[in-house]
């Protein structure tokens, strides 16, 4: 049964009987104030004409539907009858600019949504989508219902309940939240990832949130450009490289990291063979290179452990002439952990240790001394 109907059964069931009793009077009105009685004051209040209806017994609906409000989330009665009776009464012409009637009715709302979700009831998507219908369209509404539904409903879409927050100037408060970082990272990754130009990204980013938006997101991407998922890290490095958020040191060790696990051909590829190639004639900062790259764990090396050959071949051989520390290090820490020197919370640090060291004896990238000492490694 659809809300619709739900919902005109209700009004019928509660405010129709109005029709086969007596109406009440305004002094009536007047007594269910002064007792508290909410709810009869509301199933009577149109009882009074239209023409009968004065600015006295305007504030006295808005006191009385509020205090409905506070008593209901006070007594935490969130039955789907009562929510829908709520929903009738937030609907009225009279209290739809009632700014205080609908602050406690968004706080009821939300009180009502958690018990729903947690219950694990049919109708709650359904009665999120109705409650933002009639509701306000206030920025905090918005996201205060959008973290319930994505707290419960990871497949529900959150476009509607975040849009108004995530596409304003103040949009840099709100994309602080959790969901909403993740909802906004979902949304652009794909074509995102169908594109190798920062500037696409960053323009796909825009068409999903404010510019603002960005600026608690930096951070997340500063760091996730080092996270395990690659696909996350190309992700990071279009939108941080689009947004001219990525300093010289960053985008060194992303674009080195790029070509030793083995890349794909394309603008990235491109870059990053054009930036190591500087890297090389410029000693200071291929140190500050290596002093990161060798940070890491493991050791970024599935170059040497592709089967296109011809490629494994050729970026090999342009690392080692640019940045030859980084393969001199590589061996050292290899025999390292093979000798049983040094800690390596991580297990071991070079992965590919062994085609690395078929590849190099083919080129004589390495010292005499280190390649006896891998040797001997191999000895029972």
């Amino acid at each position: 049964m659809t809300w619709l109907w739900m919902t005109l059964l209700i009004s019928i069931s509660v405010f129709g009987v109005n029709t086969a009793n007596a109406a009440y009077t305004f002094e009536d009105l007047q007594a269910l104030e002064q007792q508290k009685a909410h709810r009869e004051f509301l199933d009577h209040a149109r009882d009074i004409r239209p023409s009968e209806r004065s600015k006295v017994w305007s504030e006295m609906l808005g006191n009385m539907a509020t205090g409905l409000m506070v008593d209901l989330l006070q007594k935490k009665d969130f039955s789907l009858k009562t929510f829908l009776y709520t929903q009738t009464v937030s609907d009225w012409p009279e209290l739809r600019e009632d700014a205080f009637f609908h602050t406690k009715r968004e706080a009821y709302v939300l009180g009502y949504l958690e018990h729903c979700y947690s219950k694990n009831l049919p109708t709650c998507k359904l009665n999120a989508q109705e409650a933002w219908h009639i509701g306000r369209k206030n920025l905090d509404n918005g996201t205060l219902i959008a973290e319930i539904v994505a707290k419960y409903d990871t497949a529900h879409d959150l476009s509607n309940y975040i849009q108004l927050a995530i596409k304003a100037d103040v949009s840099r408060f709100y994309c602080r939240k959790d969901f909403i970082q993740n909802w906004i990272i979902s949304k652009v990754s794909t074509k995102i990832f169908n594109s190798e130009d920062p500037a696409a990204a960053k323009s796909t980013f825009l068409s999903v949130a404010h510019e603002n938006c960005m600026e608690p997101l930096v951070p997340i991407f500063q760091q996730a450009l080092w996270a395990k998922n690659r696909d996350m890290r190309g992700l990071s490095y279009r939108l941080l490289k689009g947004f001219d958020q990525l300093d010289q040191s960053d985008e060194d060790l992303y674009l080195t990291t790029y070509l030793l696990e083995g890349p794909s051909v394309g603008k990235i590829f491109n870059l990053a063979w054009s930036i190591v190639k500087i890297i090389g004639q410029d000693y200071e900062r291929r140190q500050t290179l290596l002093k990161r790259l060798a940070k890491l764990d493991p050791l970024p090396d599935q170059i040497f452990d592709s089967g296109n050959i011809l490629k494994r071949d050729t970026l090999a051989k342009f690392l080692a002439h640019n940045i030859p520390e980084y393969f001199s290090f590589y061996a050292d820490t290899c025999v390292r952990y093979r000798q049983g020197q040094g800690k390596y919370p991580y297990g071991n640090p070079t992965l590919h240790c062994d085609k690395f060291f078929t590849l190099a004896q083919q080129h004589q990238w390495l010292s005499q001394e280190v390649k006896l000492k891998y040797a001997a490694t191999l000895k029972p």
